[in-house]
C-alpha cells in the first residue's frame, strides 16, 4: 500500500480521457505502474514521501519531498488532468506529464527520455531555483525508491497547504497541536475548520480535544473570519461521548450566541 486510505479517492473511478497528454500519448497509455496504483485508490497522498536525489533541492540535501500522487478523474484539485494547464502556463516543455505537484515543486514524466522498455523517466521540477533533476528510470522505481520520512513544522516558513494536508492525514496527538498552531492564522478558515472537523471524528480522545481547543482559539480571535460551517463543526463537539469536550464545546456555543 502507497496511499493514505482516503475513502472518497477510492471511491472515484478512474477516468481514461481521450485527449492525448503528450504526442499520441492518451491516459490509458501512461505507465502502467501508474494505472496500476491508481487502481489501489484514484490519486492522493503517499505514506512514504521521500524521494533520493543526487542533488539538493528545496527540502533537502539528498532528497525531494513527494506529497501527493494526481488521479485520472475530474476534480481541479488533484487531478492529473487539471495540472497539465499549469505547467504549460509556467512554460515547461510538452514532454511533460505532471503526476504530482506542490507549489513550485513537481514531479513529471518525461517522454524526451525513455528507459530501456520504453517507458518515461521520471524528473523532478522546482520551478523557482530551475532545478530539474532525473529521479528514476521509470514509475515502477519510482515507487521502490520512496521511503518514509518526518514532515517537520518550520518555524519562520509556512507550509503550502498541500504539504500541511499531508502532514495532519499523518498526524498523531503528539504533533497535531504544533500543526493547528502553524495555521491558526491562515486565510483559508474554510479550510482550516475542515481540518478541525476531520479530527472531531477521530477515535483518540486527545486528538478530539486538540481540535477541540483550536476551535476555541479560533472563535475567540477569529470569529468575525469564519464561515457560517462554524456551527456544524461545532455541533460534532457538542455530541461528543467526553464530558470534558462536551463542557468546552457549550462554552464556545456561548461564545458565537454572544456574537
Amino acid at each position: 500500500m502507497y496511499f493514505i486510505p482516503q475513502q472518497t479517492k477510492k471511491n472515484l473511478p478512474i477516468l481514461f480521457k481521450t485527449e492525448p497528454l503528450y504526442k499520441d500519448i492518451t491516459a490509458a497509455e501512461l505507465p502502467r505502474a501508474y494505472i496500476d496504483l491508481l487502481e489501489e485508490q484514484n490519486g492522493g497522498y503517499l505514506l512514504c514521501s521521500r524521494i533520493p536525489t543526487t542533488e539538493p533541492t528545496s527540502d533537502g540535501i539528498d532528497y525531494a519531498a513527494v506529497h501527493t500522487i494526481l488521479g485520472l478523474h475530474d476534480d481541479p484539485k488533484n487531478s492529473l488532468y487539471a495540472q497539465q494547464d499549469i505547467a504549460r502556463t509556467v512554460g515547461l516543455p510538452d514532454y511533460f506529464v505532471i503526476f504530482s505537484s506542490n507549489g513550485n515543486q513537481l514531479f513529471a514524466f518525461d517522454y524526451s527520455k525513455l528507459s530501456p522498455s520504453g517507458e518515461p523517466s521520471i524528473r523532478h521540477i522546482d520551478i523557482e531555483t530551475d532545478n530539474w533533476q532525473t529521479v528514476a528510470a521509470d514509475f515502477g522505481q519510482f515507487l521502490r525508491c520512496l521511503t518514509p520520512g518526518p514532515l517537520t513544522v518550520p518555524e519562520e516558513i509556512r507550509l503550502t497547504h498541500t504539504e500541511g494536508e499531508h502532514a495532519f492525514l499523518l498526524a498523531d496527538a503528539a504533533e497535531l497541536p504544533e500543526l493547528f498552531l502553524h495555521f491558526e492564522d491562515d486565510p483559508d478558515k474554510q479550510w482550516y475548520l475542515q481540518w478541525i472537523e476531520h479530527f472531531s471524528h477521530h477515535p483518540d480522545e486527545a486528538c478530539r480535544t486538540i481540535a477541540c481547543e483550536a476551535l476555541e482559539t479560533q472563535i475567540l480571535y477569529f470569529r468575525n473570519e469564519l464561515p457560517d460551517t462554524v456551527h456544524a463543526v461545532l455541533a460534532n463537539f457538542l455530541a461528543d461521548q467526553d464530558s470534558a469536550i462536551q463542557a468546552l464545546a457549550r462554552t464556545l456555543e456561548k461564545e458565537l450566541a454572544d456574537e
